[in-house]
């Protein structure tokens, strides 16, 4: 029986390596969804603003669509988180070979990346090592990307990533170390000032009230 092989274990490697271009800079203006960042005079979307737990399939489709987009960018840190969301739709459907295999090819970018995509990398990590009932893997990873985002001052994914750790689903920490990090998470959401978390806050309150 011939291996499983995605489609995009050819196309990823072959995006960046042949410096393929596309005229993408009309299609990013005319994407009718907030922007993540800049780069090269780019407007990104945020393709976390088409996340559907509830529906990962057709999430992975919408990100399967930005993929040229963001090889053709050479914006490795926007290429990786894609990656990294794209694995993490395949980790909800417990679709672990795929899911491993998009992780692998986000973590190729990571080297010369900003600081956030090893965050969100880590993350998805730690939800597929959750998944597949490696607790204290998640939680290792999850205090990595931690660390990192508040060391870079990434704040809205800070709070993300303490409520996991405060959580039951990712982790089984003691209760007292889950009610610590429940306590990090309202601390930084009260201090924060930046308005990504802020947005965040506003549409997530009830986690933090749990």
């Amino acid at each position: 029986m011939q291996a499983w092989r995605p489609f995009h274990s050819l196309v990823i490697p072959l995006l960046f390596s042949t410096g393929f271009i596309f005229s993408i800079s009309v299609k990013a203006a005319e994407e009718q969804l907030p922007y993540c960042h800049r780069y090269a005079d780019l407007n990104f979307p945020d393709y976390m603003a088409l996340w559907d737990e509830d529906e990962p399939a057709l999430t992975a489709s919408a990100f399967f669509a930005m993929l040229n987009m963001a090889a053709a960018s050479a914006d490795k840190t926007f290429f990786s988180e894609l990656l990294s969301q794209i694995a993490r739709t395949f980790v909800l459907r417990q679709q672990f070979d795929e899911a491993n295999f998009y992780l692998d090819q986000a973590s190729q970018y990571l080297e010369h990346a900003q600081p956030r995509a090893k965050v969100y990398y880590w993350r998805e990590k730690a939800r597929l090592m959750a998944y597949q009932k490696d607790t204290q893997a998640a939680a290792w990873l999850l205090e990595k990307a931690w660390q990192e985002a508040r060391q870079h001052g990434y704040d809205q994914v800070a709070i993300e990533t303490a409520l996991d750790l405060s959580g039951v689903v990712f982790t089984r920490l003691p209760e007292k170390e889950r009610a610590e990090w429940k306590q990090r998470a309202r601390q930084l959401a009260k201090t924060t000032d930046d308005n990504r978390a802020r947005r965040w806050l506003a549409a997530h309150q009830e986690r933090l009230s749990i």
